[in-house]
């Protein structure tokens, strides 16, 4: 049966509809299904990564050594056992970062336990250890790749995630709906809407919506809505319905999610506690923690030091190329920006502009209406005129802002940290100014993996904020990782 209430269709399902709905659909529970998916992925990622570790072990022995792909089953199995228990199939909601630090601490404490096991047998001679290192750090890598194009592929083939009921329709509850929507790699994907605000009127997206005067205490709501997952907004629902939903048998939802109303909470280091059957949940400041901080520092001068002798060929001939195409202007340029602690610096970059660079813009934008308003908004020109042919090419790749690795080793920026600004854009944070200035900005962040110059001014400032109420050394390593694929892709870049 069905009811027109404006321009929302509800749809109430009677018994034999759900049950038929669960048998067309279900015919693979859709957390089974993913959690096979994932499988396959993690045992292709190993099997190349162990190809590779054979592949490069070449040069220092004698020659291809195939039987040692048997010995590389057991670790892979034993890690696989690993993830299952750390909560790794089939990970659906499962954030990318905390995903990445469960796949490296499971695969680092099996690959260890193999190596400390073939000198406690003592069989040396027929265990490669190498080819057990080099797998271990090509897994690494591979088995985060090798997930992400396996979501990729199941949903665009509509086999990845399951589907779920949002209970509550309110401000938080929108913005759920739209998280989940758009970020369909994570697997969570909303059906159904129970509102409980009365507000039916509200079109959103031809989800089914169930409004809550027709749904009693005591309904079967996972047989209603033909979902086995619900997501609670807490704000948007009463206190007893919670509870009610809470009790392991009521609403007959296999599993809950509840999103609370805590948007300033890092959600990242969060630990649950059990006081007398009351929840309490602890929330860690990493940006407090001296021995953190000490790691992120010192990562960053390593992977500067490392990174920058291996590019140093790389780095003198681009200094030629802008020496020979900007002989009166130079080939750095220096602008200042607001670093942590409010503190300014000079923030180095390859001249990518023409001299004269500011006349030009003020001539260009007082002769174009619509690029002023571009520039207004974001600070940003798709067609910059004032910036060369060569410049266009490194912009492209980001490699404009390689010099900044000199800023890196000073101390006044990070590998990883929000974008530098200009005193002209504090105006644009407002509140969220304070936030920013305690951490020192990146060479990349969050917003050089979000679409860069696609995104909204509005949406690179959430950005920074939320990398900085949520750092941690793993989203570090995450955002490291991601912006390799992204440069390449070359997605908003200009």
């Amino acid at each position: 049966m069905s009811v027109n209430l404006g321009a929302v269709k509800v749809v109430y399902l009677n018994r034999y509809e759900v049950k038929h709905s669960r048998h067309k659909v279900n015919f693979l529970n859709p957390r089974v299904r993913s959690g096979l998916m994932l499988v396959l992925a993690d045992a292709i990622s190993f099997s190349i990564a162990a190809f590779l570790a054979i592949l490069v072990r070449v040069p220092f022995h004698d020659g291809w050594r195939f039987d040692l792909y048997p010995q590389m089953v057991p670790v892979m199995l034993v890690s696989m056992v690993f993830y299952s228990l750390f909560g790794l199939y089939p990970a659906l909601g499962l954030s990318a970062v905390a995903e990445l630090r469960k796949l490296v601490t499971s695969t680092s404490v099996v690959v260890l336990a193999f190596a400390a096991l073939s000198f406690w047998v003592r069989n040396a001679e027929d265990y490669s250890r190498l080819t057990l290192g080099l797998t271990w750090i090509f897994s690494l890598f591979l088995l985060p790749l090798g997930r992400d194009l396996m979501r990729t592929i199941g949903a665009r083939l509509n086999i990845w995630g399951e589907t779920v009921a949002v209970i509550g329709c309110g401000k938080q509850s929108e913005w759920a709906l739209e998280f989940f929507l758009r970020n369909r790699l994570l697997g969570l994907i909303p059906s159904v809407i129970l509102d409980f605000s009365g507000n039916a009127s509200v079109d959103y997206k031809n989800i089914r919506v169930l409004e809550s005067r027709n749904v009693t205490l005591g309904k079967d709501l996972a047989e209603l809505t033909g979902v086995e997952t619900a997501l609670i907004i807490a704000s948007d629902v009463p206190a007893d319905f919670v509870n009610y939903l809470a009790d392991n048998r009521q609403g007959g939802f296999k599993r809950l999610l509840l999103i609370p109303n805590l948007e300033q909470i890092s959600s990242y280091g969060v630990n649950a506690f059990d006081f007398g059957g009351v929840l309490g949940l602890e929330v860690r400041h990493n940006l407090l923690d001296a021995g953190q901080q000490t790691l992120k520092r010192a990562m960053d001068i390593l992977l500067v030091l490392f990174g920058g002798l291996l590019i140093s060929p790389f780095l003198g001939l681009l200094w030629l190329l802008l020496k020979w195409d900007s002989k009166e202007a130079g080939a750095f340029f220096g602008h200042t920006r607001i670093g942590k602690g409010n503190r300014e610096f000079c923030a180095w970059k390859f001249r990518t502009m023409v001299p004269n660079a500011d006349a030009k813009l003020e001539e260009f934008l007082a002769q174009n209406p619509e690029a002023l308003v571009e520039w207004e908004a974001n600070h940003k020109l798709k067609n910059d005129p004032r910036v060369t042919w060569l410049g266009r090419i490194l912009r492209r790749y980001s490699i404009d802002e390689l010099p900044q690795l000199w800023n890196v080793l000073k101390g006044e920026m990070s590998l990883i940290g929000p974008r530098p600004i200009v005193s002209d854009e504090v105006r644009h944070y407002g509140s969220r100014f304070d936030p920013y200035t305690w951490v020192r900005p990146g060479l990349t962040g969050l917003w050089q993996i979000s679409g860069r110059n696609d995104t909204t001014y509005e949406e690179r400032v959430s950005l920074d904020e939320y990398y900085v109420r949520n750092w941690s050394i793993w989203l570090d390593i995450y955002i490291l990782a991601r912006t390799v694929a992204v440069v390449l892709q070359r997605k908003g870049a200009y």
